[in-house]
């Protein structure tokens, strides 16, 4: 029973997180209106963190240690770095997104209520 539920829990989770990628307009619409999972406008700021975690201690000492990074030629060494701010870059202009769009909808039902 408690794994049902932990899996209930896990896929409604990972359908807003999916929604807020892929129509951040809408999902944030509902999860402002429904106001349980307000929570999950942070999505992007977690996933930063745990990709960090995960990038930093996992997989560039992987990369450097399979590649040899010690050689000054090789492309892949160099675009670590690339690779590393473009998903930081990424990550801070979705949260931005969802923050304003959080504001918006936010400010937008507290009118109607008054």
């Amino acid at each position: 029973m408690t794994k049902a539920i932990a899996l209930s829990i896990l896929y409604s989770v990972s359908h807003i997180a999916a929604g807020l990628l892929l129509h951040p307009y809408q999902t944030m619409q509902s999860l402002v209106k429904e106001r349980v999972f307000a929570w999950m406008t942070g999505v992007p700021l977690y996933f930063l963190a745990c990709i960090t975690v995960l990038w930093r201690w996992a997989f560039v000492p992987v990369v450097q240690l399979v590649f040899s990074c010690s050689s000054r030629y090789f492309f892949a060494c160099d675009a670590l770095s690339f690779i590393s701010n473009t998903l930081v870059f990424f990550c801070l202009y979705w949260q931005i997104l969802l923050a304003y769009l959080f504001l918006r909808f936010r400010l937008l039902i507290d009118r109607k209520s008054l």
